[in-house]
């Protein structure tokens, strides 16, 4: 794909609901977080969802949430860029 272009989003999103408290923040990341030689992008995205999703069950700041994920792309030795971004709305 040429630089500066897009292409849209794969994969599934959960929704959070208002009552759980968790609908006040969202977690982005690169395609080097969540694909490698041993992950799919498929798996990769279903994976970064689950640990994100957990993170923010267990309180976790935003750089505790970014570590566990950059931590876990780093355990299946992922070569490319990483970048992760956690936005909570106040």
């Amino acid at each position: 794909m040429p630089r500066g272009s897009a292409a849209p989003l794969r994969g599934s999103l959960q929704a959070v609901g208002p009552d759980d408290g968790l609908g006040d923040r969202a977690v982005m990341v690169t395609d080097g977080v969540v694909e490698g030689p041993g992950l799919t992008l498929d798996v990769g995205l279903e994976r970064a969802g689950a640990l994100a999703a957990q993170a923010l069950h267990d309180g976790l700041n935003a750089e505790a949430i970014a570590d566990r994920l950059l931590d876990a792309a780093v355990a299946v030795d992922h070569l490319d860029d990483v970048a992760v971004l956690v936005v909570r709305r106040t």
